[in-house]
């Protein structure tokens, strides 16, 4: 198993032994369960350069061979363009929240763990959220490696960075896509509002309309606020008439309204276990 943490920053050279710079980030594709790394960002103090996985020869701990005619891609510094399903495990990934679905809580990314698969590629499989990454990273590498891995599958998380939030709605391997409604009550009572009101856009909207109808009242007025106009009538349509009406009410209220706009957070109000079958 390989560490993002100690793989970022290692040399990489060309085919003919000459420096390119050192690895700065990995990109993937968020379009499987365990998605592959497909580029490399090489940077100097100056530059940055894309390198795409099939110009890697070899990829160790030390340092990182590119194969003959390798055509790296310079690009301005910190401005690295990315396909819709691409994103960066260092910027969008390492030391952000993410929700562990399975886990049903939110937690922070030390590190990011890769496997190699039996072609030569990267997998991400999955993030560790323990304290020992972030020991290793303050040098106390001895005590860190005593210490349990806390790792996450990577097919068992919803990132909250923007794009990685984004990235995961519009696809179809995320774990949102799976979550019935009683779980999706949980995922979004876990994440901010704005989040939250984006997941429920995205489901359809029977499910959409069950996970409000699951959810804290206070979780569900607040989402309810937060959807647009069209989204939620779809939504409202399929709750059963006495809660779409009060979903209704809250959303014609200036006052109501008034005090959303002032403040879209909310405390952590999770589903009624008893009503609802979940456990906190």
């Amino acid at each position: 198993m390989l560490r993002l943490t100690i793989e970022t920053g290692q040399e990489v050279h060309t085919a003919d032994a000459r420096p390119l710079g050192r690895v700065l980030d990995l990109a993937l594709r968020i379009d499987a369960a365990h998605p592959m790394v497909d580029m490399l960002a090489v940077g100097t103090r100056r530059i940055t350069r894309l390198v795409a996985w099939h110009d890697v020869a070899s990829f160790e701990h030390t340092v990182v061979h590119l194969r003959p005619g390798a055509a790296p891609v310079a690009v301005p510094r910190g401005a690295v363009p990315l396909a819709d399903d691409q994103l960066l495990l260092v910027r969008d990934v390492l030391d952000t929240q993410i929700v562990d679905v399975a886990g049903r809580r939110v937690q922070r990314v030390g590190d990011v763990l890769l496997a190699r698969t039996a072609d030569g590629h990267l997998e991400a499989v999955a993030v560790d959220v323990g304290v020992a990454p972030v020991l290793r990273r303050l040098g106390l590498r001895t005590r860190a490696d005593r210490m349990r891995e806390q790792a996450v599958d990577w097919r068992d998380l919803h990132l909250t960075s923007a794009r990685g939030h984004a990235i995961q709605l519009s696809g179809t391997s995320a774990a949102v896509h799976r979550l019935d409604e009683r779980e999706l009550a949980h995922l979004i009572a876990l994440l901010s509002t704005g989040h939250a009101a984006e997941v429920i856009a995205t489901v359809p909207p029977a499910r959409a309309a069950a996970a409000l109808d699951a959810s804290h009242p206070e979780v569900g007025a607040r989402v309810a606020l937060a959807l647009s106009d069209r989204t939620a009538a779809r939504v409202l349509e399929e709750l059963p008439h006495e809660a779409r009406h009060r979903f209704h009410g809250l959303r014609h209220d200036r006052a109501v309204r008034r005090r959303f706009e002032r403040g879209r957070g909310w405390r952590r109000f999770l589903p009624p276990p008893r009503d609802r079958g979940l456990t906190p």
